[in-house]
């Protein structure tokens, strides 16, 4: 699997907008690839594409165009074969310009249905989401599941955000996760031997015990990003409490007012709304 190194640099050297348990299951599987006790399923392997959860469909009698998305939420995310569908931002920068350089779309809905990713590329996304509205698209979020963390970032670059009443929206923060696995080399009667240049060089190694200068950096990160996050969506909704942005989720019916426009039912419900003439 020659994308290794780069799943582990990203699971474990990154800042993540997610919910704490799909990053635990990338985390199991990446674990387990590595003991030895989990393979890529053969109808994935033989084909060798990723699962990208997205799907895109315009209506130009109508001026719509939908771009369903589900799975965590990566950029240029390597081909893992196995464990949750991903959002690849490079995939819908794509879209978002074929929409915008469609002049029959004048609505865009975007079906989201995600727990979150990472914080690499999504502002550079959500400029993209920002710019169609600026040419005179209508720019709508739904949710009728889950639009949690990087999910619901992505969705504040929409002009409105509607959800199912029960849908999970939310988890406004950011976390970075490190593995510090030098106790276990140590059982295993390895040593790790390490020339470095720099302070925080070869942070996160195998087999090498963190330092306070480095977990010092990792919560920095974790802390800029997330400032980054809620200054994002305070810009862009309004007065959501302080305390409604620690990370924590919620039924969008029990929600803060200002972090959805409304509520409905399902995305059906939503489009026969959208397409009443005015």
């Amino acid at each position: 699997m020659k994308q290794l190194p780069q799943i582990s640099s990203l699971l474990y050297g990154q800042a993540w907008a997610i919910l704490p348990a799909v990053h635990a299951e990338f985390g199991a599987l990446y674990r387990n690839y590595l003991a030895g006790t989990l393979t890529a399923p053969v109808a994935i392997a033989e084909k060798g594409e990723a699962c990208y959860g997205i799907s895109y469909q315009a209506n130009h009698s109508q001026g719509i165009a939908i771009v369903s998305m589900s799975g965590v939420i990566m950029k240029r995310a390597p081909n893992m074969l196995c464990g949750p569908p991903v959002i690849d931002l490079s995939a819908l920068d794509g879209l978002l310009d074929e929409i915008a350089a469609d002049s029959l779309i004048e609505t865009a809905v975007f079906d989201i249905n995600s727990p979150g990713g990472m914080m690499i590329g999504i502002a550079e996304t959500c400029e993209r989401m920002r710019e169609l509205s600026a040419q005179g698209i209508r720019t709508i979020a739904y949710a009728d599941y889950q639009m949690c963390s990087a999910g619901y970032y992505l969705a504040c670059a929409c002009d409105e955000i509607y959800c199912a009443p029960s849908a999970a929206i939310g988890s406004i923060g950011v976390y970075c996760a490190g593995l510090d696995d030098s106790r276990a080399w140590e059982m295993e009667g390895l040593e790790l031997v390490l020339a470095k240049s720099g302070n925080l060089k070869a942070m996160g190694h195998p087999g090498k015990a963190w330092s306070p200068d480095e977990r010092a950096w990792l919560q920095g990160m974790a802390e800029n990003c997330g400032t980054q996050f809620r200054d994002w969506v305070t810009d862009r909704r309004g007065d959501v409490p302080e305390e409604a942005m620690q990370g924590q989720w919620y039924p969008a019916k029990e929600a803060a007012p200002a972090l959805h426009d409304g509520l409905y039912r399902d995305l059906p419900a939503l489009l026969a709304d959208i397409m009443q003439p005015a």
